[in-house]
């Protein structure tokens, strides 16, 4: 795996396999990324995982999940809330820059690498916020959010804040390791789909929660 042309290749076809689309440019930055998670690894606990077959999928690939399981409105603002190393978010702009992303961790020195990171793949329309979700929403906003992803945090933490944040009929893109319960989605969201995927290379499964705010 050390090779980065065997790397690209890894990314691309695991991506085909879920019948995504990563082009040859995509796959250059996802590796740039890789690289960059690693070196930073070194001194700021960004991941666990330091294979890069096993990055690439199950943090790359995992993180893309999320454009099988619903559609994202097209220059859409997506929050991505306690992204630490910047999964799901980052993933997710390389594959459709047009969108709008909000990139939400309370570490700050895992800030710092955001920052770098997004300058070293030169992504635009990415801004961070070091803080909780909590602190967030009390920040003045000019754009209501029209997905929200969530990969690390229990949605109940969460539900009321993110309810508060996002557009009418916004939504909530939840990564998790077993289904939804109705007690879990609450009076304030609806639940609109849940898929289970099989991550390439036996690395396991994966499921989608997708929900949606409920209006007044």
């Amino acid at each position: 795996m050390e090779h980065e042309q065997e790397m690209r290749e890894v990314m691309i076809s695991s991506a085909s396999a879920l019948g995504l689309t990563v082009g040859e440019t995509q796959a250059q930055q996802f590796i740039r990324y890789l690289h960059h998670l690693l070196e930073w690894n070194k001194t700021i606990n960004l991941t666990a995982i330091i294979k890069p077959q096993e990055i690439i999928v199950k943090h790359f690939i995992d993180s893309l999940l999320a454009l099988i399981a619903t559609r994202f409105p097209q220059d859409g603002v997506v929050l991505d809330v306690g992204t630490g190393g910047g999964f799901p978010g980052i993933p997710l702009k390389i594959v459709r820059p047009d969108i709008q992303l909000v990139l939400v961790e309370p570490v700050r020195k895992k800030c710092s690498f955001l920052h770098s990171v997004i300058g070293l793949l030169k992504l635009q329309n990415v801004s961070t916020f070091n803080g909780t979700i909590e602190q967030y929403v009390k920040q003045p906003l000019n754009h209501a959010i029209d997905t929200a992803v969530v990969r690390a945090l229990k949605f109940l933490d969460i539900n009321k804040h993110l309810h508060e944040l996002l557009a009418s009929n916004g939504k909530v893109v939840l990564y998790r390791t077993e289904p939804l319960n109705t007690q879990e989605i609450g009076v304030n969201f609806r639940l609109v789909s849940e898929s289970i995927h099989t991550l390439p290379y036996g690395y396991g499964e994966r499921v989608v929660s997708v929900i949606q705010k409920n209006n007044p």
